[in-house]
């Protein structure tokens, strides 16, 4: 369990639950937080007021080339949470903060999906690692299948995989809304059998990928085991993430609906909520990357890979 320590930590944990009231997710600002929480404890146990001296030092620490733009953040949304219960605190200025650069996200080619997948059917054993040559092929595939966020998928309760009504109930996912995605018959029979198989090794299991006896498998597993099939599919996609699998299924949608002749204005409504974003623009931004690059990627239907998107 994640414990704060500093003279920090009520007002830390006060702010974790009123934005989880407003419908936001823990997670956005808990490990920011929880590092700031550390540096406070250890740097300055005495420390009571978020000063400006105190917010800069903090946001200056450390080496990663992007980290210090997303504690920026963080920081900036705590002085203005306690800025809001009336306590004296610095607000760093958005000025401050460096945009976060943006790239557009890979997408895949028939070919490059073949030899990823390839990769996943072939992950060898690993004693550190156990049954993740059964996860990582039905983990990686139900991402892209069904256009889940990696964290969806992984968090995924076992329970929530209904089999005989073939949907998936996505529970308090971004701002912690619910919702209910239908699964494609071929992807519904591999769950299934990943089911019955993970069933016989950890019987009662609450999480459908489990690591261990209720617990799920963590983020940076995902991201490390996607890196290691990229790599062994033959270095493909260098420098994107698992989160790639869920920009192809946007995309090979509205590329198969664009074939088909289907208005796009009609039909994103309903990819908009099967894939749970907040706003129909969201899902727009994928429509900006099919014109100049839809006949260069070489997509087609991906027959074999994933089962056939019917939304």
């Amino acid at each position: 369990m994640i414990t704060f320590t500093s003279v920090f930590a009520p007002q830390i944990e006060a702010m974790l639950a009123w934005r989880e009231s407003l419908g936001y997710t823990r997670s956005t600002w808990l490990y920011p937080l929880l590092n700031f929480d550390r540096f406070c404890a250890t740097r300055h146990p005495d420390q009571a007021v978020l000063t400006r001296e105190l917010a800069t030092q903090w946001c200056q620490e450390g080496t990663r080339v992007d980290y210090p733009a997303y504690k920026a953040q963080a920081i900036r949304a705590f002085g203005e949470y306690l800025r809001l219960t009336g306590t004296d605190a610095f607000v760093l200025p958005t000025e401050w903060i460096s945009p976060r650069s943006s790239k557009l996200p890979h997408l895949f080619t028939d070919d490059e999906l073949t030899a990823f997948f390839t990769a996943t059917d072939r992950i060898p054993r690993s004693a550190v690692s156990p049954f993740r040559e059964y996860t990582l092929p039905v983990l990686f595939r139900l991402i892209l299948g069904c256009g889940l966020r990696p964290q969806e998928a992984r968090l995924l309760r076992r329970n929530a995989v209904d089999v005989e009504s073939a949907i998936l109930t996505i529970e308090r996912s971004k701002r912690n809304k619910d919702r209910r995605v239908p699964v494609g018959e071929d992807l519904l029979g591999l769950l299934d059998r990943f089911d019955q198989l993970a069933e016989i090794r950890a019987p009662g299991r609450e999480y459908f990928f489990e690591q261990r006896p209720g617990e799920p498998y963590p983020g940076r597993w995902v991201w490390a085991s996607y890196q290691r099939c990229l790599v062994l599919a033959g270095n493909i996609a260098p420098g994107s993430s698992p989160y790639a699998l869920r920009h192809n299924y946007a995309t090979r949608t509205l590329t198969k609906w664009v074939e088909q002749g289907r208005d796009l204005r009609v039909w994103l409504p309903y990819l908009t909520a099967f894939m749970g974003h907040d706003t129909y623009a969201a899902t727009a931004y994928y429509i900006h990357l099919l014109p100049e690059r839809l006949a260069a990627t070489g997509l087609t239907s991906a027959a074999g890979i994933i089962p056939e998107v019917t939304t």
